[in-house]
């Protein structure tokens, strides 16, 4: 069965960029008599607010949204996350780490590294060694174990959207280039003992997503999801990054810049019809 989904954070108010993907993800599950589930993403404990998550679903019932009654927020969920960080660390797939950003950085520019790697912050394993407890550190990947393990292994996602540059269709990767590309990235941080990689992976599978869709600045993401699927023997869904909605300057929506919100459009007396129209819909 067709399975998609809308996971907002309620760090603020949702505006047209999140309207476009619920509405998106929701038209596509109702043509194909599939089911539409709803999770809150609010593991940014600083940030997510009551109020906000309360305006999500006042919102999307406006926008003639409906959902499947499980919905399920990520904080109540971090025992389960913990529990897959410990299979992961049974199979010796993952270590603790100390490092801050600033550590990262002077350690890169000690090895003399490009300018564009100091940027992405490519991890050059300075803990990787030390045998640092999982459960009072950040948490780490570690790519060199898992291709111990499985070897170079090619993996695959299925695009039927488009990235950023056009990517759709069949994207396959090896570990040699996600290494390359991402190094050990981090799958849980100290304090709440999940990450955002971490956290949507284990709920797509639970939530039984066949079908994810999302902005296409997400896409690059996507391998780092793919790998933990295959790590957690989860399947892998099918993906469709779609456009970002834009301001009038061409740069997207984002409640960090004052995006006009749902609620002010409703206030002002938008009706449904012209935010689809708006949104192209």
């Amino acid at each position: 069965m067709f399975v998609s989904r809308f996971a907002p954070s309620p760090t603020g108010l949702l505006h047209l960029g999140h309207a476009y993907s619920a509405l998106l993800s929701y038209e596509m599950a109702v043509k194909r008599k599939g089911l539409f589930k709803l999770r809150i993403e609010n593991i940014d404990f600083t940030r997510c607010k009551k109020v906000y998550e309360d305006r999500i679903y006042e919102d999307l019932y406006w926008l003639g949204i409906s959902w499947e009654e499980d919905v399920i927020k990520q904080s109540d969920r971090i025992q389960v996350y913990e529990n897959y960080l410990k299979f992961l660390n049974d199979k010796g797939f993952i270590y603790g780490c100390r490092c801050s950003r600033s550590d990262i950085k002077n350690a890169l520019s000690a090895l003399s590294l490009p300018e564009n790697s100091l940027n992405t912050f490519i991890y050059p394993g300075t803990c990787k060694e030390k045998k640092l407890s999982i459960w009072r550190n950040n948490v780490r990947i570690d790519i060199d174990k898992i291709k111990n393990y499985f070897g170079n292994i090619v993996l695959s996602f299925k695009e039927t959207g488009f990235g950023p540059n056009g990517e759709t269709g069949l994207q396959s990767f090896d570990l040699n280039w996600l290494q390359k590309k991402f190094g050990d990235f981090v799958i849980a941080r100290k304090d709440i003992r999940t990450s955002y990689h971490l956290a949507v992976t284990v709920d797509d599978a639970q939530q039984k997503v066949t079908h994810v869709s999302r902005g296409n600045d997400l896409f690059y993401a996507t391998p780092i999801h793919v790998i933990l699927q295959y790590l957690l023997n989860f399947k892998t869904p099918v993906y469709i990054h779609h456009p970002l909605i834009k301001d009038k300057n061409g740069n997207k929506l984002a409640k960090s810049k004052g995006a006009e919100s749902i609620l002010s459009m409703r206030n002002s007396g938008t009706n449904i019809k012209e935010i689809r129209s708006i949104l192209g819909l």
